[in-house]
């Protein structure tokens, strides 16, 4: 893990931005494509703005989600909504997206049709993650029922259903695995909140408690950039 602090949020998105920016550059550069994974909320709608403003080969990326909430594309609290509207555009609007959810009115029912829609993705360049104050990160919530699986080792499925109790709607995530796999993954965190939680979750040895704490402990090239 690298930890770099910064003044401010507006801090992190520039560094953020123009490291993103070079990494998708280098891979597309060594193998003539890049994919991009990213999360929802409103932390990244400042990045996703800069990006979208950022030139680069985006007709050579591809753009996906960490997770969604399982409502329509055009629902308000839809990370497909998210991303179309503030990243998809200017020059990233020549990127390819994929999003997770499908016409099954359950997430438990269109895992399959999700995991098939990212088959060609073999690996994930850069990965954006997101973190709640109780120590959720993609949808994997240690509320859920979904918690044992999303995290376990022997997981091999790049895509699990939740159903938080804290927060609404069914959902549809990474696994701990494959955020794992993903070559370069951000924690951007603004906040004193969201530091402290940090703090907390680096020193839990029961990481289904809050389950950053796994990406935290495992991910040898995880960036986590903090503003108090």
């Amino acid at each position: 893990m690298q930890l770099t602090e910064f003044n401010n949020s507006a801090e992190i998105t520039e560094f953020l931005a123009g490291d993103i920016a070079a990494k998708l550059s280098a891979a597309i550069e060594s193998k003539g494509q890049a994919s991009f994974f990213v999360s929802g909320g409103r932390s990244p709608i400042a990045l996703f703005e800069q990006l979208s403003q950022t030139e680069l080969a985006w007709d050579k990326v591809t753009i996906s989600l960490v997770d969604d909430r399982w409502v329509d594309s055009k629902h308000e609290s839809s990370n497909e909504l998210l991303v179309n509207t503030h990243l998809l555009n200017g020059f990233a609007a020549k990127a390819n997206f994929i999003g997770l959810v499908g016409n099954e009115e359950s997430a438990f029912d269109g895992v399959d049709s999700a995991v098939a829609k990212i088959r060609d993705i073999n690996e994930i360049d850069v990965l954006i993650l997101g973190m709640g104050e109780d120590g959720h990160t993609a949808s994997i919530f240690p509320c859920s029922e979904q918690v044992d699986a999303a995290i376990a080792k022997d997981n091999n499925g790049r895509l699990i259903a939740t159903q938080p109790t804290t927060a609404p709607f069914e959902r549809i995530s990474l696994t701990l695995n494959e955020i794992l796999k993903a070559k370069q993954v951000y924690l951007p965190l603004s906040g004193v909140n969201k530091v402290t939680v940090f703090e907390q979750a680096k020193q839990l040895d029961d990481v289904k408690k809050m389950p950053i704490a796994a990406v935290i402990k495992q991910h040898e090239n995880l960036a986590v950039l903090i503003s108090q």
